[in-house]
């Protein structure tokens, strides 16, 4: 049986970026660190299968984890995609108030607008408003009456983006072991016995960043449910119009909300040229479920023709789903990510509903895994 220092298990976007963080602040003291995967590849599920934005931040709520780390993490995506050649689409984001919106005396969206924009001034997040006459000069086809512009968002190749970090982190020392699904959890004489359906292996630390299954690693880790993932669905469709596939070239997305759990249906352009539509959001209950009781397109078409008139049902085809690890509160706030040290000896370190924006901030989220008092007493860190 082999003996490690730290099990990560996940090797999403999230792991990788923990792997890469822990072993990049230890090279002068190299430590054992091995990422547990079921998959075959890294970033089988939330994480490469998501609309590969970037987020700033500004639509989380003020404070949060998922605020701070969002805003933090944009930059540093940034800057590592320009840095290791991963596609990045840096083209900003537009939030967007239709005119049929208007008309019907929805003036709420232009509170909604306020607030977005109170807290860009709060983070300081650049941001630009919107008129008519400048929406038609960056989005000639968008139809909308005002909106804002964050032009530090980006889009980048989510598939591309959890490769570079799982080769990164591989390079420097970490140990991947693919197909091993965890199946057990032993706290054994001051380490934990971890078991995956190939293997057994030891560790002095477990940090479990499984992301859809993170609550069912962490009831093994604890020997009791402390966490509950409601698995929410959201689909995507691709433009396939070839007329139409370059009518919009960056993320525009509609304004919703504060207690909206999602950003909405939205225009999602990609590094490599394509354009999307999605996500929706269908709650369901297989977290392996991507595939059943598909939405139909015309939904999509319903949610996004008021900004784009020639969009139709016969230019949309089915692209892909994914799936978001939303954490199951007793409030009606949204959920922020959960960082929990739940044992001091062994060391056991949860990572709970790492949904959106987790992308945006994985390389700030690994950071703050790294700066726990608990991680870096026990690893002394640079």
């Amino acid at each position: 049986m082999k003996t490690y220092d730290v099990a990560i298990v996940g090797a999403g976007i999230v792991g990788c970026a923990i792997a890469k963080e822990l072993l990049c602040r230890r090279r002068s003291v190299p430590i054992r660190l091995l990422v547990l995967e079921q998959h075959e590849r890294p970033g089988e599920e939330t994480s490469g299968r998501n609309s590969g934005v970037l987020h700033s931040g500004i639509h989380e709520p003020p404070f949060s984890l998922k605020e701070r780390l969002a805003r933090e993490g944009c930059r540093l995506a940034a800057a590592y995609a320009l840095e290791h050649d991963v596609p990045l689409l840096r083209a900003g984001m537009i939030i967007a108030v239709s005119m049929e919106d208007i008309r019907r005396g929805l003036w709420r969206d232009i509170s909604i607008l306020r607030r977005l924009l109170f807290n860009a001034w709060r983070t300081k997040t650049e941001v630009r408003f919107m008129t008519p006459s400048a929406l038609r000069a960056c989005e000639p086809s968008l139809h909308a009456c005002c909106g804002i512009a964050i032009p530090s968002v980006s889009v980048i190749d989510s598939q591309a983006f959890v490769q570079s970090l799982k080769t990164e982190s591989e390079a420097i020392g970490a140990e991947f072991a693919f197909n091993n699904r965890v199946i057990g959890v032993e706290e054994a004489a001051g380490s934990y016995l971890v078991s995956t359906d190939r293997q057994r292996v030891r560790t002095a630390c477990l940090i479990n960043a499984a992301g859809l299954y993170a609550d069912e690693i962490a009831a093994l880790s604890m020997s009791h449910k402390k966490y509950v993932i409601s698995p929410l669905r959201g689909e995507y469709y691709e433009l396939v119009t070839p007329e139409k596939q370059r009518l919009i070239g960056r993320p525009v997305y509609p304004a919703l909300p504060p207690r909206a759990t999602g950003k909405g249906i939205h225009f999602s352009p990609r590094p490599n040229g394509r354009l999307y539509v999605g996500p929706n959001e269908m709650p369901i209950t297989d977290k392996a479920d991507y595939t059943s009781r598909k939405t139909p397109p015309g939904l999509f078409v319903e949610a996004l023709q008021k900004f784009l008139p020639s969009l139709d049902e016969c230019d949309l085809c089915w692209a892909y789903s994914g799936i978001r690890p939303r954490v199951v509160t007793n409030s009606w706030s949204k959920s922020d990510f959960i960082v929990s040290v739940d044992r001091e000896d062994p060391l056991l370190i949860n990572l709970i509903g790492i949904e959106s924006p987790g992308l945006s901030a994985a390389l700030a989220l690994a950071r703050h895994v790294c700066d726990l008092p608990s991680l870096r007493s026990r690893f002394p860190l640079a």
